[in-house]
């Protein structure tokens, strides 16, 4: 391993023999993993939040969006995105999906939507969806810089 590092230092221009990771970027690293998982604990007490506080509709489906993958390129399997008209306080709403299907919904379908009732444009398809980014994002990245700190401070 020392050879190794010691011939990557050689073609870098450094000399001598690998000291190991400075202790100022073992605290940046660990300042900013504790960062992430408290802006994931702060993000999943929002979400609980709002859906506590949000509330549920049936829409009908009036359009449905056809796109193609990135790696489709014989377009052989399109991908489905229904757009679903919902009515609060009789004013009219709209909201795509943001997962897409691999089946066509029927335009006249019916399906659940959850909103904020202060502001309906911030609602999600489906019962249990929330909109926005999912915490488990943040846990993850900053479960994995506070393990990968720990492990460069051995």
């Amino acid at each position: 391993m020392s050879y190794l590092l010691n011939s990557i230092f050689l073609i870098s221009g450094r000399h001598g023999a690998f000291t190991g990771v400075p202790p100022t970027v073992m605290v940046g690293f660990a300042l900013v993993s504790t960062a992430l998982i408290f802006l994931g604990i702060f993000l999943s007490q929002k979400r609980r939040m709002w859906l506590q506080h949000s509330q549920l509709t049936q829409g009908e489906i009036v359009e449905v969006s056809k796109r193609y993958d990135r790696g489709d390129h014989l377009g052989q399997h399109p991908i489905f995105f229904p757009v679903v008209s919902f009515i609060v306080n009789e004013r009219q709403f709209k909201i795509e999906a943001d997962k897409g299907m691999s089946i066509l919904s029927k335009v006249g379908q019916k399906m659940q939507v959850r909103y904020n009732p202060e502001n309906p444009y911030e609602s999600a398809l489906g019962e249990s969806n929330i909109p926005g980014i999912k915490p488990s994002v943040f846990f993850a990245l900053g479960t994995g810089l506070l393990i990968a700190s720990i492990l460069l401070m051995l």
